[in-house]
């Protein structure tokens, strides 16, 4: 699967290669596999393009120090779990209306699965 990153006119390609076997994100050889079309934008330990990633679970939306969010991020409100997460990964902008975040959503559900797994295995610093 191939998927297309826009951050302002810069364009970055990150392929998710999960080969015929099953992925899961418990099984480290496969976690940067799974975590490779978010690690264009998103790291679990530091800002980037993207707010860093570790502790997402049970964080509020826009919260992260450091980070300039949107403002439709800033204001969604949303205590990310497991459920709002694949959501989000299946709709950005229809999870939060006006978001920034360039990507279109992931398509696959046992893929988002696999990231939600592996969002929650990233601690907070």
């Amino acid at each position: 699967m191939r998927i297309i990153v826009r951050a302002s006119t810069l364009f970055v390609f990150a392929s998710l290669t999960l080969g015929s076997a099953p992925t899961h994100a418990q099984d480290s050889e496969k976690s940067p596999q799974v975590f490779a079309a978010c690690a264009a934008c998103h790291a679990a330990d530091k800002n980037g393009i993207g707010p860093k990633l570790g502790g997402i679970i049970g964080r509020t939306s826009g919260s992260v120090e450091g980070f300039r969010y949107s403002r439709a991020m800033k204001n969604a409100k949303i205590v990310w779990d497991a459920k709002i997460l694949d959501a989000y990964l299946s709709e950005p902008q229809k999870v939060v209306p006006g978001n920034v975040m360039p990507f279109s959503g992931i398509a696959d559900a046992q893929q988002r699965t696999d990231i939600v797994s592996y969002l929650g295995t990233l601690k907070a610093d």
